[in-house]
């Protein structure tokens, strides 16, 4: 089969808008040679994901064949021609049943193991880009007639300039096996355990009583860490992904490069929130550029120093979830990361289309702790509280207060929340300075001042317990605390 780039392929049985005189960009040979492909080896689909969409394809019979390998692939099963023909309900784009099993069957018999797919992969996706382009040049056209005034002019030109920007930033089943090797695994493991007793053995949080705790974070182990706003969630997981950069740089025990996947902020903020950390100088001065020459200098020491940990960004926003393993894969096999981190779960997108957005929570849950498993690293996922909190008179985080949370809760191991009692102790703080109310609530304000609670509500191989760290704000650094804080009744210090 033919994979060359046919750009001006003349109209073909379900292909779709082509006609002679006007030929729509795209190549017939490419998107069968790639369909073909993956029917042959299922797992050359883990080398496209991400990378291609439905909506690449210009035949509708091929997106329709493409979303019945994802669909497959995605649930566990294998897909071919039998199994493709089962989940595909629409066949009138085939024109029938019939037709459909027989463009099935030729694509799967004609397919070669010699074409390259990221070659057909960059045919399909150069000629979706060059449809795309035509069609909004297209509406461009049509709307200039319209735009008559130089704000409506200027207007086209930002929507175009957003949808140029916004398009350019565009398993198979695991065999049975019986008791006898799972046991085996697991004795190895106790062994290894033993021998190592009281050492780490996952990856270095960098907090002693954290890593004492949690043995620290456990290969394959699914890791939320959730809060409310003003929390501080990011600076904490940046935090803990320098802390394990930092070991595995000074070849301290359970150190490890780290992949950092940002859908909020930017790779140049994250920077910057480790170059504080790392100096000791705040973060808002040195934006501010009110900094002496000797910060400058300690600031210019500390970026040095980091350019050489092993942490690897990503701040594609709007992040699926398939290019989010592709990602994570490629990670791993180019940097051999050892733990990956992902701030925020409810940022990512799903390419299933889901009938409410639980179920689609529940994919991406299912998602990230499949990737821990797979590429057997943790993986330390964000999560946002749901307002639920702030009706409560106790505000301290609880599992039923995860969003969405019935899957997030399930497919964790470790579940942790961050939680500071001063900021909702000012909240409550009234006018009057000398009220016996105001004045119990300094009290207790002056005692958890700068304090940050760290929840550890489900560890599923150990205990639960809360453990204290202390905030410093301008250079959003966490650091362990082991004074008295108090806790109240129903709460595990």
């Amino acid at each position: 089969m033919n994979a060359q780039a046919t750009g001006t392929v003349k109209a073909v049985d379900f292909t779709k808008g082509s006609t002679a005189n006007q030929p729509v960009p795209h190549s017939l040979e490419a998107e069968q040679a790639l369909l073909g492909l993956l029917m042959l080896n299922n797992r050359l689909y883990e080398d496209v994901e991400g990378m291609v969409k439905p909506e690449y394809f210009y035949v509708p019979a091929h997106t329709a064949i493409f979303e019945g390998v994802q669909q497959l692939l995605f649930k566990g099963y294998e897909a071919n021609p039998i199994s493709l023909k089962e989940v595909i309900n629409d066949t009138s784009i085939f024109g029938g049943k019939d037709e459909m099993i027989k463009l099935l069957t030729g694509l799967f018999e004609s397919a070669t193991r010699a074409d390259n797919v990221q070659t057909l992969v960059s045919i399909i996706y150069t000629f979706y880009l060059q449809r795309q382009l035509l069609e909004m040049t297209g509406k461009l056209e049509q709307d200039l007639g319209s735009a008559r005034t130089l704000d409506a002019t200027t207007k086209l030109i930002e929507r175009i300039e957003a949808e140029l920007f916004k398009l350019n930033e565009t398993g198979s089943t695991k065999e049975l096996q019986n008791l006898r090797q799972p046991l085996v695994t697991v004795i190895e493991q106790i062994e290894e355990a033993k021998k190592h007793q009281g050492q780490l053995l996952g990856v270095n949080s960098g907090y002693k009583n954290l890593n004492k705790l949690l043995g620290g974070f456990r290969k394959s182990d699914l890791v939320i860490l959730a809060a409310r706003p003003s929390m501080g969630k990011t600076a904490f997981a940046v935090n803990v992904a320098y802390n394990a950069a930092e070991a595995l740089r000074n070849g301290q025990t359970g150190g490890a490069a780290v992949g950092l996947f940002s859908l909020e902020m930017s790779s140049d903020q994250l920077a910057a929130r480790m170059l504080s950390s790392a100096s000791g100088i705040d973060s808002g001065q040195m934006a501010r550029g009110e900094i002496n020459d000797a910060e400058l200098e300690r600031v210019v020491q500390a970026a040095g120093e980091l350019s050489e940990y092993p942490i690897v960004i990503d701040d594609t926003p709007g992040l699926s979830v398939s290019q989010f393993r592709s990602k994570a894969r490629r990670m791993a096999r180019q940097h051999n990361i050892g733990m990956l981190v992902v701030d925020y779960l409810q940022l990512m997108t799903s390419e299933l289309h889901a009938h409410n957005r639980v179920q689609e929570i529940s994919m991406i849950s299912q998602t990230l702790k499949g990737v821990a498993r797979e590429l057997n690293v943790p993986v330390i996922a964000l999560s946002q509280l749901s307002r639920n909190v702030e009706s409560r008179e106790n505000k301290r985080p609880q599992l039923s207060d995860l969003r969405e949370s019935g899957a997030i809760e399930q497919d964790a191991d470790v579940i942790m929340f961050l939680y500071r009692e001063e900021y909702y102790l000012s909240k409550l703080m009234g006018a009057d300075e000398n009220s016996e109310e105001n004045v119990k609530l300094k009290e207790r304000l002056d005692k958890v001042k700068g304090l940050t609670e760290l929840l550890i509500s489900k560890n599923r191989k150990g205990s639960t317990k809360t453990l204290t760290f202390t905030f410093d704000g301008p250079t959003t650094t966490f650091h362990e605390f082991s004074g008295d804080v108090g806790y109240p009744d129903g709460v595990d210090a």
